[in-house]
């Protein structure tokens, strides 16, 4: 590592290596990479965690990985089973009963209308439209959005959040799962200052790499090669006041299949 990696990004502290992976720990989707070195590195002030490799991460790689006969099978097949879910057992069923709440309790005379960024499978859009809300998929693989359009019964845009400029403006923004996943998630929040509402709110969720690794160590999803990040509640805190955003609120929960995340309210100032 050069000077600039070996400080953390977020508050300039050193970084101390947790573990050299030289095969995907257990869980982990094998994407074929040979040979497979990565390390996993933690700053000694905020205490966030950084994946360091040279793999090729990205939307293209993903979309050739995944291309199967039986993709849109499987994944209409995982759809069903999530959203079958009971609420106790389901990590998007409390992660909206949260927003909802905390809406209804701080936001009464706010139409709800969220544009949900990263939508994945759909199932979070799908249940934010069960409680009345008026949600917007933006999802960069095709395949996906035809199935959440398919599923759902929502609008969805086809794009990359950073390279679309004509979505419309909400009230909530929510980024469920998806900074870990981008190298300049600054970048991220302020493009979505541009399609908020006046008073808008953005929701966060990021695994809490900090809990994870005290309680279970470095080889959990938390810290799985698509993530380069893992998160802690300080450096959260850093990554927000670094886009000049007001935070309203973060918690930190073990959902029920287990992960341990982060989720936070904040709004630009």
């Amino acid at each position: 590592m050069n000077l600039d990696e070996e400080l953390c990004r977020f508050c300039k502290s050193n970084k101390v290596l947790i573990k050299q992976f030289n095969r995907p720990p257990k869980g982990e989707t094998n994407f074929g990479f040979l040979p497979y070195n990565r390390s996993l590195w933690q700053c000694t002030g905020c205490q966030h965690i950084t994946n360091k490799h040279n793999f090729n991460i990205d939307t293209n790689f993903y979309k050739k990985t995944y291309q199967r006969t039986t993709y849109k099978e499987k994944t209409r097949s995982r759809f069903t089973d999530l959203m079958s879910l009971p609420r106790e057992q389901s990590d998007n069923r409390q992660r909206v009963n949260f927003i909802d709440n905390f809406w209804n309790d701080t936001q009464p005379d706010k139409e709800k209308s969220c544009l949900d960024v990263g939508s994945g499978l759909g199932v979070f859009p799908a249940v934010l439209k069960e409680l009345n809300w008026d949600c917007v998929a933006i999802e960069p693989d095709p395949e996906a959005c035809e199935i959440i359009r398919e599923q759902v019964g929502i609008e969805v845009l086809s794009e990359d959040l950073i390279e679309c400029h004509k979505i419309g403006e909400f009230n909530l923004i929510s980024f469920n799962k998806v900074l870990e996943h981008i190298q300049n998630p600054k970048e991220m929040l302020l493009q979505s200052t541009l399609n908020l509402k006046s008073g808008g709110l953005i929701y966060i969720e990021l695994p809490d790499g900090e809990t994870a690794l005290e309680k279970s160590g470095p080889d959990r999803e938390e810290f799985f090669v698509e993530h380069f990040d893992a998160y802690s509640r300080k450096s959260l805190k850093f990554l927000l006041n670094s886009v000049k955003f007001k935070i309203l609120k973060i918690d930190q929960v073990c959902e029920p299949s287990g992960k341990f995340t982060l989720r936070a309210f904040a709004m630009p100032l």
